[in-house]
């Protein structure tokens, strides 16, 4: 029994120690990825990125969420984009996620072309480690890429893994610190097909809680990209993002308490 007590005390100290260590590392990474952001690439693009963020509770362990939104990058290289993504989440406990969905895209672009991008996606996200004030996830992703150019409808494919970092930090009177950092791996045999493509991303911005249904959030964005196919992967984009997310409740849905840290 006194054995027992003494191998519990021991893997409770060493999760809480483990936790501490990866928080440290997280938010060093985190910092370091910011700052280096800053000071490695030549060109610089302005965009807008306007997103609304929508979660409906199906049972305990089932939901049905996505976002929909529209950017645009204001240069003389014009382009707006639309787009939608319906996803699952099947909770499997409190720090494992199995996620699936499907993204169009479509791109008005009044240089090259107007390109219509089809893309289901698979995944596993984990959210730890938690704290008082501060939580984190990891999203890990695989995407199927299908792209048309809508002027002769000839396509591309591709597979793209991606790794997003996402925290939330908690202040004070339903204030938050929104953040994240992401890295995309694609695996092209013909790099050249894709227009617009992404290396790496990163925001952070300031939120607000209305109520545990509703937030509003507004993110400073930089990424790495190009938005030609003459350009290689050496923009800057940055972008301002106004984020809503709103979680739907009623008598149609599966009736639960909503966990304010779930969504950010």
């Amino acid at each position: 029994m006194v054995l027992s007590k003494r191998k519990t005390h021991y893997w409770e100290f060493t999760y809480k120690l483990l936790n501490k260590y990866v928080f440290v590392c997280l938010m060093t990474f985190f910092i370091h990825f910011l700052v280096q952001a800053q000071s490695e690439e030549k060109i610089i693009n302005q965009q807008i990125w306007l997103d609304f963020y929508s979660h409906y509770t199906i049972s305990d362990k089932v939901e049905y969420y996505g976002d929909a939104g529209y950017r645009s990058i204001i240069t003389e290289r014009s382009w707006n984009r639309i787009y939608i993504r319906p996803s699952f989440k099947s909770t499997i406990n409190d720090i494992v996620e199995l996620h699936t969905g499907v993204g169009l895209f479509y791109v008005f672009d009044k240089f090259e072309y107007n390109t219509l991008e089809i893309s289901p996606w698979q995944g596993i996200q984990l959210a730890w480690p938690k704290r008082n004030r501060i939580s984190f996830k990891h999203l890990i992703k695989i995407e199927e890429r299908l792209d048309y150019v809508t002027e002769d409808w000839s396509s591309s494919f591709e597979i793209r893994f991606r790794y997003k970092l996402s925290t939330k930090i908690k202040l004070k009177n339903k204030w938050y610190i929104p953040g994240y950092l992401e890295y995309f791996l694609p695996m092209s045999l013909d790099k050249s097909q894709e227009l617009y493509r992404n290396k790496s991303r990163a925001g952070v911005g300031l939120g607000y809680n209305f109520s545990p249904e509703l937030k509003v959030a507004v993110l400073f964005n930089w990424q790495t990209s190009r938005s030609g196919i003459d350009e290689d992967l050496e923009v800057s984009d940055y972008a301002y993002q106004l984020k809503i997310i709103k979680v739907w409740t009623g008598k149609y849905l599966f009736s639960k308490e909503i966990i304010e840290d779930d969504y950010y």
